[in-house]
């Protein structure tokens, strides 16, 4: 597997989207290893933009399914703000609002957009955290009232 592994990272090397990486889990990468909860040797890992933990990739280890994998999966264009390669509209628009920005100007808005993200994951957290509790106080209320139809059945039948 390795020779196909490396033969991908090759492939790969100069992309702005996709990084292939290994790491020797018996040597200086234990701690990484670990950490991200890999017990067996080879094993395969992917992430996604913001995905922290990854997740196991179980497809074929020959280098046709790597590669098959990594341009349905992973190979997606990224917003290259220097040369505005693989931008959005969108982001086209608010590269050019923030490209003529100062050192200063820069360090401020992305501190206003880092602090915007935090908002936004708390909100969704919070959402989603009264979401299950209003969910499970449905999943009983739907117990509570199937128990009395049941009931209610019974002593129709009386």
């Amino acid at each position: 597997m390795k020779p196909d592994w490396d033969k991908l990272g090759k492939k790969y090397a100069e992309h702005d989207s996709v990084l292939i990486v290994d790491v020797d889990c018996t040597a200086d990468g234990g701690g990484t290893c670990q950490k991200m909860g890999v017990k067996g040797y080879p094993t395969i890992k992917y992430f996604m933009a913001g995905d922290k933990k990854g997740k196991d990739y179980n497809g074929g280890r020959e280098y046709a399914a790597l590669q098959s994998f990594v341009e349905s999966k992973l190979n997606k264009p990224v917003c290259n703000a220097l040369t505005k390669k693989g931008c959005s509209e969108k982001e086209l628009t608010y590269v050019e609002k923030v490209e003529a920005y100062d050192a200063a100007a820069l360090e401020a808005e992305l501190a206003t957009k880092a602090e915007e993200l935090k908002a936004l994951k708390k909100e969704r957290a919070d959402a989603e955290k009264e979401l299950k509790e209003r969910s499970t106080a449905w999943k009983k209320k739907e117990v509570a009232l199937g128990k009395a139809q049941a009931i209610l059945k019974q002593l129709q039948k009386k």
